[in-house]
């Protein structure tokens, strides 16, 4: 049961920051295994690691001209997953843009903004979900958008955002 748990969890955080990351334009991953080996990998958003039979992590490279190499490792062998983005837009600046609250349900509003400013609410396939100009602490109506992970951006900042 034990064992259940924390693959669970592992599949858990593991999702959630992958999730976060694969929005910059390349992240590298670091697999570090049990007995003390680490594998590492350069992704880019043609790239893709995937659970098989919730007992394997499968990592696919695009490799250029080559097509995909592929591993596959064993969940209880891992024991840590890191990513780190390794070319982005930043999300912090000398007067750092905020959403609050976030996660969110229904209301969302953004702190440290200047000036009214358009603001896009992107699927992390890329798709336009919704378009506002926002104030400091105006609130965003964001009911109608579907539980999931978004990108908010605005003129000058890109900031991730979780919808429960």
């Amino acid at each position: 049961m034990k064992s259940i748990f924390k693959r669970g969890l592992l599949l858990m955080a593991f999702t959630m920051g992958l999730l976060f990351h694969l929005s910059a334009q390349s992240t590298l991953m670091t697999i570090q295994m049990n007995d003390g080996t680490e594998r590492t990998y350069s992704m880019t958003e043609n790239d893709r690691v995937y659970f098989e039979d919730n007992e394997k992590l499968v990592v696919e490279i695009a490799v250029y001209g080559r097509g995909e190499t592929s591993e596959r490792f064993n969940l209880a062998d891992i024991r840590k997953i890191t990513c780190a983005e390794t070319e982005s837009v930043s999300e912090t600046s000398s007067t750092s843009v905020y959403l609050t609250p976030n996660p969110v349900h229904d209301v969302v509003s953004l702190r440290n903004l200047k000036s009214k400013e358009a603001l896009q609410i992107y699927a992390l396939d890329g798709r336009l979900m919704k378009s506002v100009e926002a104030s400091e602490g105006q609130l965003i109506d964001i009911s109608d958008l579907p539980i999931g992970l978004y990108l908010v951006k605005t003129e000058h900042h890109t900031l991730k955002m979780i919808k429960l």
